[in-house]
């Protein structure tokens, strides 16, 4: 008579093990056949995680909003901090929660953003619109004790608020436009040198593209300012040269074909510059741009897509 075992494993699919020999020396064959199940059982149980468990590590973190530290549980995914949905609440944003669809819901009188728990995009809808689009992002909506944690830089950006990173204080800056960047006041009084040429880099790389497109390039650059792996000053990055077996890799085309010299910035350019001062990235927090037709870098190319805006693509 054959002896039929049925193992019932974590992911509810059954595993069948048969022996239809004589039952002498039946147990030696259940040994050899038990083996493998069983540590893959074993495997598979500690594996798995209880309900209600997560893998992610909270923390606490200062934001400054408008200037003053506002506290927040955070947890980190992918190199970003997520927030409790519920922290935007502070920025007068409504925060519910739609059961429907399993998603933490911010609306703001020009925009209401949908996060489904579990899922690496956002949906939203801009005031006045009946058609949702969608964003992909590199972080999961994730449920923790009840509590939906969403992106904080990107959640903020597309609100409308301005968004920085103080790499001295470590901290991120977020502005409502009730008081601009406060916190940051002495470090982005740019003198006049440097605002010239902030000035016409601009103008050169994005002197033909929407208001939009010039604003993002200037917030690039002041990106890369606040980021610890590039010079901390306007004119250090906008003149940065690399060495690499003997080639030199110029950051900024208009700087090695000497564009950036003979520029005139336009009044918008100007407008553009000084917004990305005050706080506004439509590059979402990008650090590189480029126009995919006229480069073949790999490096460029490689980094992570935040947006793109007229001709350029901008990336982290």
């Amino acid at each position: 008579m054959p002896i039929l075992i049925i193992l019932n494993l974590p992911d509810g699919q059954p595993s069948i093990l048969s022996y239809d020999g004589p039952r002498e020396g039946a147990s030696n064959v259940l040994n050899k056949y038990w083996t493998l199940p069983l540590t893959l059982v074993l495997v598979a149980i500690l594996a798995w995680p209880a309900p209600g468990a997560s893998a992610q590590t909270l923390g606490g973190a200062t934001v400054y909003v408008n200037g003053q530290p506002a506290s927040t549980t955070v947890m980190i995914q992918n190199g970003y901090q997520l927030v409790p949905a519920s922290w935007f609440r502070g920025l007068n944003v409504s925060v519910g929660w739609s059961e429907q669809y399993r998603s933490a819901v911010l609306t703001t009188s020009s925009i209401q953003i949908g996060f489904p728990a579990g899922e690496r995009h956002s949906d939203y809808r801009s005031a006045g619109k009946t058609a949702w689009q969608r964003d992909n992002l590199d972080t999961r909506t994730t449920l923790i004790g009840g509590t939906a944690y969403v992106p904080l830089a990107y959640t903020a950006r597309k609100l409308g608020f301005g968004v920085q990173y103080d790499s001295r204080k470590g901290a991120a800056l977020i502005s409502t436009g009730e008081g601009g960047f406060v916190a940051m006041s002495q470090q982005k009084q740019s003198s006049d040198e440097e605002l010239l040429w902030l000035y016409r880099i601009t103008e050169a790389e994005a002197g033909s593209e929407s208001y939009a497109g010039k604003v993002a390039v200037a917030a690039s650059i002041l990106n890369r300012v606040e980021h610890p792996e590039w010079p901390d000053t306007i004119i250090d990055a906008i003149f940065q040269v690399d060495y690499y077996n003997g080639k030199a890799y110029y950051q900024y085309s208009p700087v090695l074909d000497k564009r950036i010299y003979s520029v005139s910035p336009s009044q918008e350019t100007k407008r553009a510059v000084q917004e990305a001062l005050n706080g506004s990235d439509p590059g979402l927090g990008a650090i590189v741009f480029f126009n995919p037709k006229k480069t073949d870098n790999a490096w460029v190319r490689s980094r992570p897509v935040t947006v793109k805006i007229g001709n350029h693509v901008f990336a982290k």
